[in-house]
């Protein structure tokens, strides 16, 4: 597992429940939220997915929402997916799952022109 603290700014993609929350945190489209202390994926700061489809993963289809984010600040990688957490994080557009695919497939011309 990385336990690597990064500073960076990065487009990843978040799933919520119908109403916009995520372990009983509310969102909004649009908002900026930053915590203070200590960020470690899984466990503590807001967590979004740099690979579309993994935002899958946690919240599944017909019962989630799916939004493109922006993080930001102090960053902790798990290692086991492209999960990411962070300490600051804006909710941009609602994109569903098809935005998800749509992103994901641009997602993989990315990693395969990188490589």
């Amino acid at each position: 597992m990385n336990e690597e603290i990064t500073k960076e700014v990065i487009r990843s993609f978040k799933g919520f429940d119908k109403d916009l929350r995520c372990r009983d945190f509310q969102y909004e489209i649009g908002k900026e939220y930053e915590m203070e202390g200590p960020v470690k994926a899984c466990d503590r700061g807001f967590h979004a997915c740099e690979a579309p489809l993994d935002a899958l993963r946690y919240y599944p289809p017909g019962e989630s929402r799916y939004c493109e984010v922006e993080q930001a600040g102090d960053m902790n990688r798990d290692g086991c997916d492209t999960k990411v957490a962070s300490s600051k994080i804006t909710v941009g557009a609602e994109i569903g799952v098809p935005g998800l695919i749509k992103a994901h497939i641009e997602y993989v011309k990315t990693i395969c022109k990188d490589a």
